[in-house]
C-alpha cells in the first residue's frame, strides 16, 4: 500500500517500483521499517524524505508533451442526489456521482484528454478551476464540463494527483499555485482578483430553531464504547482537557494526518464536536442518518461550500464546538500542510475562542495510504484557548490573514510531538 504515495523509486526514478521488497527498476533492498520510515537501499529516512526526492524529480514528457497516460479509467460525472436536513436547520445539496463511461486518460503539459466510446473530454489547464484527490478517484473541476471523477483501475491516482500538479505549476508559471482545492489560487491572483461576494461577507444564516446540544441515544451509547476501545485497546494519552470550555462556542483547530482523527476528539471529549464530513461519506440513507447521529455536516471540499459555512456559523451561533482540520484534508506523510485560506478568513471572522490541538502519531495509527490500523502511542495534547479579534470578512486584509494563520500554526505546532 506504501506505492499509492511512493510511487516512484526515489533511487532510480522507476515508476510502479515496488514489488517484493524491492525496486524492480533498479532493484535496491526496500524495507517498511515503521509507517513513518523506509530503508532504501540500507539507507532510513523518514518517509517525507524519499516523498521529497520522487516531487523533486522532472516530470517525463515526450515530444509531444505527453506525460502519463492510463487505461481503465471509470469517468464520473456529479449529479445531485437531493437535500440533506440535518438538526437544528442544517441543510445541505447531497451529491453522488453517475458513471459515463470507461476511458483513457492522458496527461499532457497543458491539458488532460480522456478518450472513450462516445469521443474526448478534453479538461484544459486554463479552465481548470480545482483537482484533488479522494482514495483513488481524482477529482477534476472544470468552468466548462463540472465535476469529473477519474477512478483509476490499474494505476495510481496519487501519482495523477502529483503529475497534475506538477504540471499545472509549470504552466501557471511564473505566477505559483498556493491552493490547489476548495479552488486554484495563486499569489498573484490573490492580489489581483477581488474575492467572490459569497467569499468577502459572511453568508445570511436564516433564522431556525438552535443546533441542538443532547446526543441520541444511539449515538450516545455508541460513543462510550469507542471511548473504551480507545482507552483500553489503542494506546492513546490525552493531556490538556482542562482547556476546553463546559459551555459557550469555541472553534478546535487540529492537525489531520489519519481518518481516526476526528473519532478521537470527538470520542474522548465531554461535550460534542461538530465536524465537517466529506460529501461523499453520506451516500447512502444509513450513513446520512448515521453522520447526523454523530455530529456532523456535509461539506463539497473540491468547491467553495457555501452551505457548509452557513451550517458552520449555525454551529458556533448555537453556543457549540465547531471542530476543523485547516489544512483541509489528511496529509500523505506526517508533515502539517498549509492551512486553507478560507478557512483562516472563517475562523478569523467568527471571533470565538480558538483551541488548538497537536495529534502525534495517529499518522503510524493509520495513515492515508492504508486502511489498516496499528496500534501505536498516540498523543493528543489540547492548548490554552487563542483569543483572536474578529475581523469582519469584507474587512480583512492580507496582513490578517496572514498574521492569523502564522498564530495559530504556530500554537497547534507547538503541540505536536518529535516523532
Amino acid at each position: 500500500m506504501i506505492t499509492k504515495l511512493l510511487y516512484r523509486c526515489p533511487r532510480c526514478g522507476g515508476f510502479d517500483w515496488l514489488q517484493d521488497a524491492r525496486c524492480i527498476h533498479c532493484h535496491v533492498s526496500v524495507a517498511l521499517e515503521r509507517r513513518t520510515r523506509l530503508a532504501v537501499a540500507g539507507r532510513s529516512a523518514p518517509i517525507a524524505e524519499w516523498y521529497d526526492r520522487i516531487l523533486a524529480m522532472e516530470l517525463p514528457v515526450d515530444r509531444q508533451g505527453l506525460i502519463y497516460k492510463s487505461d481503465a479509467v471509470q469517468l464520473f460525472k456529479e449529479v445531485s442526489r437531493g437535500r440533506y436536513v440535518g438538526p437544528g436547520g442544517l441543510t445541505a445539496v447531497l451529491y453522488g456521482r453517475q458513471f459515463l463511461e470507461t476511458v483513457s486518460a492522458a496527461l499532457y503539459t497543458d491539458r488532460i484528454e480522456l478518450a472513450g466510446p462516445t469521443g474526448t473530454w478534453t479538461v484544459t489547464f486554463n479552465a481548470l478551476l480545482a483537482v484533488t484527490i479522494e482514495s483513488n478517484v481524482i477529482i477534476l473541476v472544470h468552468r466548462n464540463l463540472g465535476a469529473l471523477f477519474l477512478d483509476f483501475e490499474n494505476d495510481c491516482g496519487k501519482k495523477w494527483e502529483d503529475g497534475i500538479r506538477c504540471a499545472l505549476a509549470d504552466y501557471r508559471l511564473p505566477e505559483k499555485i498556493v491552493e490547489y482545492f476548495p479552488r486554484i489560487l495563486t499569489g498573484a491572483g490573490l492580489r489581483r482578483l477581488p474575492a467572490p461576494e459569497f467569499v468577502r461577507r459572511l453568508p445570511r444564516v436564516p433564522d431556525g430553531p438552535p443546533v441542538p446540544a443532547k446526543s441520541h441515544p444511539l449515538y450516545a451509547l455508541a460513543r462510550l464504547i469507542v471511548s473504551a476501545i480507545v482507552e483500553k485497546w489503542l494506546q492513546v494519552e490525552f493531556s490538556g482537557r482542562e482547556h476546553l470550555p463546559h459551555r459557550g462556542p469555541a472553534i478546535l483547530l487540529g492537525n489531520h494526518s489519519s481518518f481516526l482523527d476526528a473519532i478521537l476528539l470527538e470520542a474522548m471529549t465531554d461535550r460534542n464536536i461538530w465536524f465537517m464530513a466529506k460529501n461523499s461519506e453520506y451516500r447512502d440513507r444509513f450513513m446520512t442518518w448515521f453522520m447526523g447521529l454523530a455530529k456532523s455536516f456535509p461539506v463539497r471540499r473540491y468547491t467553495v461550500d457555501v452551505q457548509a459555512v452557513r451550517n458552520a456559523i449555525r454551529v458556533v451561533q448555537s453556543g457549540h464546538i465547531l471542530g476543523i482540520f485547516p489544512e483541509g484534508e489528511r496529509n500523505w506523510d506526517n508533515r502539517l500542510l498549509p492551512f486553507k485560506r478560507g478557512t483562516m478568513r472563517l475562523v478569523l471572522a467568527l471571533g470565538v475562542p480558538i483551541i488548538p490541538v497537536g495529534i502525534s502519531g495517529a499518522y503510524g495509527l493509520m495513515p492515508r495510504w492504508t486502511h489498516r490500523i496499528a496500534r501505536v502511542p498516540v498523543h493528543v495534547r489540547f492548548g490554552a484557548p487563542v483569543h483572536i479579534e474578529p475581523v469582519p470578512i469584507a474587512a480583512q486584509t492580507e496582513a490578517d490573514i496572514t498574521a492569523v494563520t502564522k498564530t495559530l500554526r504556530q500554537s497547534i505546532e507547538a503541540l505536536i510531538l518529535p516523532d
